[in-house]
This record gives C-alpha cells, structure tokens and sequence, in this order.
C-alpha cells in the first residue's frame, strides 16, 4: 500500500510542477509522459542493474502496465488540476 502512495504522491507532483513551469497543452503531456517513464526507469533498474534477490520471473512488463498508467493518469490529471487552479487565479486577478 506504501508504494502506491509513493507513486501517487510523486507522480501528482510531477503533474503540478509541469503545469506550473508550462501552462500550454504541451504540459499535460509532459504531466502524463514523465511519471510514466521515472517509473519505467525505476522497473528497469530493479530489473536488470540491481542484484539478483531470488524469486520467480521478472513481472516489470506487468507493473508497467498497471503503475506506469496509474502513475501517468494521476500526474495528468493534478496537471490538468492545477492549471484549473492557476487560469482561475488569473481570471480573478483580472477583471
């Protein structure tokens, strides 16, 4: 349960950051593609450079498939939410 608050917290960082830094659509996918790869990055990693720990067959396509989608529709979904948040600011500054 612990990992999938990591991915979520991380990726929904991810996702407000990009719409922070970007507030184009372009951001959105930024917001959805980097997630996805850090934890591709992180599967492989696990996978193939760190030490062997014993166990069955390697399930890293698997994870990829769940995670790697939660973690992309989670950090576009806080990027789409924070761009809310900032073109509502903006709107309320200006009258």
């Amino acid at each position: 349960m612990a990992v999938w608050l990591l991915i979520v917290a991380l990726s929904a960082f991810v996702g407000g950051v990009c719409a922070c830094i970007n507030s184009r659509g372009l951001s959105v996918l930024a917001g959805a593609a980097i997630p996805w790869l850090g934890f591709l990055a992180l599967l492989l990693l696990e996978a193939y450079v760190l030490p062997y720990r014993g166990g069955g067959a390697t399930m890293w396509p698997i994870a990829q498939l769940f995670g790697g989608t939660a973690a992309a529709l989670v950090g576009m979904g806080s990027c789409l939410l924070v761009r809310a948040v900032i073109r509502a600011k903006k709107e309320r500054r200006e009258p």
